[in-house]
């Protein structure tokens, strides 16, 4: 029985890590229960999914991928692991601000995108911007040419209402002129 319990949980995980875009190994040793349930809230906002699961058993879920090898070394000890289904950092960001309140869980690793990155490159990408933050750049600096292009014409079409102006103020003055020197 147990022997089929443990083959389901490896065959779970196997599923789960095709479909996630990033999975973060984590130690939450010290984190009381109460702790964990608001970890994993704030991981279920982000579409990801927390698992605490054997090592022995996340280990033969994840030994088909190349990055079994690096993995091996970081899981020892307690580990959750976070699935990230939609977006690959943001989980991650989230892991290191419940840490700033907690002083837990501690990063061991992750695979992001199928990529093993260790504890320190996982704190690097926290500081990446998010996916919406990116497309939120990407589409000002597009808009931002075509502002400038509207503003460029706008710039001439003034400089030419102001040329029109000129020239019927000084025809008015010269007519204005030749009226009064007719008198």
């Amino acid at each position: 029985m147990a022997k089929e319990k443990n083959i389901q949980i490896v065959n779970d995980l196997k599923e789960s890590l095709k479909k996630a875009k990033s999975v973060i190994f984590v130690d939450y040793l010290g984190l009381s229960a109460q702790d964990v349930n608001e970890f994993r809230q704030k991981m279920k906002e982000e579409d990801a999914e927390v698992v605490v699961a054997k090592n022995t058993l996340i280990k033969k879920a994840v030994e088909e991928d190349n990055a079994s090898k690096d993995l091996e070394k970081d899981l020892e000890g307690p580990t959750m692991a976070i699935f990230s289904y939609s977006d690959p950092i943001s989980p991650i960001k989230t892991i290191f601000e419940f840490a700033k309140t907690h002083e837990l869980p501690k990063t061991k690793s992750a695979l992001v995108e199928g990529n093993y990155k260790n504890s320190i490159e996982v704190e690097e990408l926290k500081d990446i911007p998010s996916k919406e933050e990116l497309i939120g750049r990407f589409v000002g600096s597009l808009g931002s040419p075509i502002s400038k292009f509207v503003y460029s014409l706008s710039g001439i079409q003034n400089k030419f209402v102001f040329a029109v102006n000129a020239i019927a103020k000084k025809k008015s003055e010269n007519l204005e002129q030749v009226e009064g020197g007719a008198n």
